[in-house]
């Protein structure tokens, strides 16, 4: 149980000295006021994982999943690519739409009929580890695009959201992408609570 307590201030006093930033570098997000929907989209071009770009992440990963199991790297390669389905996007959404109660805006990837797309670019992955007796939270670098639906490819707002971290409190984060899913969660709460600011 000690353990437990001191791994658990360990990772509080990580993620407070890697704090969360999120700031406005371009535009005006004003022009989200009085919007109840937005579409949503993610992109992942340029990723970098760590020290490299995704293509070489994956190459590394492939070569060690090969090496423990044959065709191991084929699985783990799928399940890399899953996990922006199965727990980037959802966390993201969930999130914001549960504390987007100041401004009533939810984000989906089914509102094509809204005034506003928003982009979630993905520019940088830490993916974080659990190894038991070691471990160290994810964090994300987000660059936020916000373009009238009409004119998809010019934005009119551009956000930073650098450093979101992602754990779980209770230490069970042995897998990379639930880890980095909490990265999305907590991205899409702060910047909901940002925009409520902005915006009342």
């Amino acid at each position: 149980m000690k353990k437990i307590i001191i791994a658990g201030l360990a990772l509080l006093l990580t993620i407070g000295l890697n704090a969360q930033k999120i700031k406005v570098v371009e535009g005006d997000i004003s022009v989200l006021k009085g919007q109840s929907k937005v579409l949503i989209q993610y992109t992942y071009n340029d990723l970098k994982v760590g020290k490299l770009t995704e293509a070489e992440y994956i190459e590394k990963k492939r070569k060690e999943a090969d090496e423990r199991e044959s065709g191991g790297g084929d699985k783990w390669e799928s399940a890399w690519k899953a996990d922006r389905v199965e727990h980037y996007k959802p966390k993201f959404e969930d999130l914001f739409n549960k504390y987007n109660d100041k401004t009533n805006i939810m984000v989906g990837s089914s509102f094509d009929d809204a005034n506003y797309i928003m982009t979630i670019q993905t520019d940088f992955i830490e993916p974080g580890w659990n190894i038991g007796i070691s471990r160290s939270p994810a964090f994300i670098n987000l660059t936020i695009k916000i373009a009238e639906s009409a004119n998809p490819d010019t934005p009119t707002v551009i956000i930073e959201l650098l450093k979101s971290p992602g754990s779980d409190a209770m230490g069970y984060d042995f897998d990379s992408g639930y880890r980095i899913g909490e990265a999305y969660a907590k991205a899409g709460k702060e910047f909901a609570k940002m925009l409520a600011k902005k915006l009342k």
